[in-house]
């Protein structure tokens, strides 16, 4: 015996229990045959054009529909009628451009209606009425330019919004009244210019806030309120410039993840910083930076943010610092010091040295030092920069290579002198060899002393003279020396 579910599976489709599949069977109508205890139906990936008058009568214990990726058009305002169970009902990526205000009257039982990926260009003012158990309503990817005052009103139990990929320019203040539960809304891809944070005072509840990839460029906040349940605020792709006041994130206290990239933000004031009490995930990339002493608060700041941070924040200008982490730039280049302008006009960067030096410039009493302008830098002092810091770079280079070329040579000799031994000891055998023969020179010099030679005129009597001949003696003169010598008349005597 089969049961009645199993006697209900239309031709083609697939029955599990009291859940049917009919996907992707090119359907161009809804299949009579189902089974009036079916508790699933799914009609996906089909070729239904529309939704006729109680196209669902007798499955009253229907709780979920699909009806996505079909070719629907047009729905009856009474399509729905004697499926009061209903809980979920998909309708996306069709071809859906109205709804009539009591469309979904008769499922006021729906926790997840999906209507995404359709063409609508609006909605009723009475469109989601009696839906007071929906948590979650998507409405992506459709072409709405508006949303009518209150028209969540009735949906308080609603926690995800979806709003995202329309047209929307603009929001009434009181657009999402009665939201008191609802936590995600997502309003990324439209076409906002201008945010005013007092646009969702009433939002108690919501957590997180998506407005990523519109055209925003100034963030307000008009009203004195303080916005305690968010945590989270994507504010990425937009062309924000710059803040109103730091009143903007003082009325969310706990906010803890902030995306900021790519807009057009040159630098953060320090109010705006001081107001990031409780963040704890910044991403700052993609922006136009202006490395001058206006980044210094920002730089400051991260520094000391312990949380998580996107670390590609690049420099856009001035143009010699193009495409520089900003962080190295203001390490580098001593941007945020006490006497660095707050521009470069070196034509290229210099090498990034391997220690920093600390750079001690004279003091001059003579002349008071003038206060920085707000304007261009001072033009004069700009050379003597550049070329103070070319000369005590030569100068480092300059005693690092000397220094270099001892320790090479010092190394050379204690490498030979581990490695041939032998002829170390020769080389000093050498040098010992010559001092010998240098110290024997010098004292044979200091043994030998000059001679001094004297001729000593000798004129003796006659008498003299005839002893000296007979008996071949006679008085002479002799000096001391290696050698003697007298001269008597014209015989010479040479004594030893």
């Amino acid at each position: 015996m089969l049961s009645s579910a199993e006697r209900g599976c239309p031709k083609g489709c697939r029955c599990e229990g009291k859940m049917i599949y009919c996907e992707s069977q090119k359907l161009q109508e809804i299949p009579s045959s189902i089974s009036a205890g079916c508790l699933g139906l799914s009609l996906r990936y089909n070729s239904l054009q529309k939704l006729k008058y109680n196209q669902f009568k007798g499955l009253n214990q229907l709780t979920w529909l699909y009806l996505d990726h079909n070719h629907i058009g047009s729905i009856d305002e009474n399509a729905f009628n004697g499926i009061r169970r209903l809980k979920e009902l998909i309708l996306s990526s069709n071809r859906i451009a109205f709804f009539l205000n009591n469309t979904f009257r008769p499922v006021t039982n729906l926790r997840n209606l999906d209507l995404s990926y359709n063409q609508l260009h609006s909605l009723g003012a009475e469109q989601f009425r009696g839906l007071r158990k929906l948590l979650s309503l998507h409405l992506r990817s459709n072409s709405l330019r508006t949303i009518p005052v209150r028209i969540f009103q009735d949906c308080r139990n609603l926690e995800l919004l979806d709003l995202g990929y329309n047209r929307i320019r603009s929001l009434a203040r009181n657009v999402f009244a009665g939201m008191i539960r609802l936590k995600e809304l997502h309003l990324e891809h439209n076409q906002f210019s201008k945010l005013n944070l007092a646009l969702f005072p009433r939002l108690v509840s919501l957590q997180n806030l998506y407005l990523q990839w519109n055209k925003i460029s100034v963030i307000g906040q008009t009203m004195s309120w303080t916005w305690s349940s968010l945590q989270r605020l994507d504010l990425s792709g937009n062309e924000i410039e710059a803040f109103s006041g730091p009143s903007v994130f003082q009325c969310v206290p706990n906010l803890q993840r902030l995306n900021l990239d790519s807009n057009k933000l040159t630098f953060i004031g320090q109010e705006i910083l001081d107001s990031w009490i409780s963040l704890n995930d910044i991403s700052l990339a993609g922006n136009i930076w202006e490395c001058s002493r206006n980044i210094c608060s920002l730089v400051n700041w991260l520094k000391s943010f312990k949380g998580l941070r996107e670390n590609t924040i690049i420099c856009a200008s001035p143009k010699e610092l193009q495409g520089v982490n900003v962080i190295d730039a203001v390490k580098n280049y001593s941007i945020c010091g006490k006497s660095t302008t707050e521009r470069f006009d070196m034509p290229q960067a210099p090498p990034k040295p391997t220690f920093k030096p600390k750079v001690i410039r004279p003091k001059h009493d003579s002349q008071p030092p003038l206060p920085p302008t707000t304007g261009a830098p001072e033009a004069s002092s700009r050379p003597e920069q550049s070329t103070e810091q070319i000369s005590f770079h030569k100068i480092i280079a300059g005693s690092v290579a000397l220094f270099l070329s001892v320790l090479v040579i010092l190394l050379v000799i204690y490498v030979s002198w581990k490695r041939y031994p032998a002829s170390m000891k020769q080389l000093q055998q050498r040098s010992l060899m010559r001092r010998h023969r240098k110290k024997k020179r010098q004292s044979l010099k200091q043994m030998t002393p000059t001679t001094q030679e004297f001729y000593v005129d000798y004129k003796p009597t006659n008498s003299e003279t005839s002893e000296m001949l007979l008996n071949g003696t006679g008085p002479c003169t002799y000096s001391k020396g290696g050698s003697r010598e007298c001269e008597v008349g014209t015989t010479l005597i040479v004594l030893n």
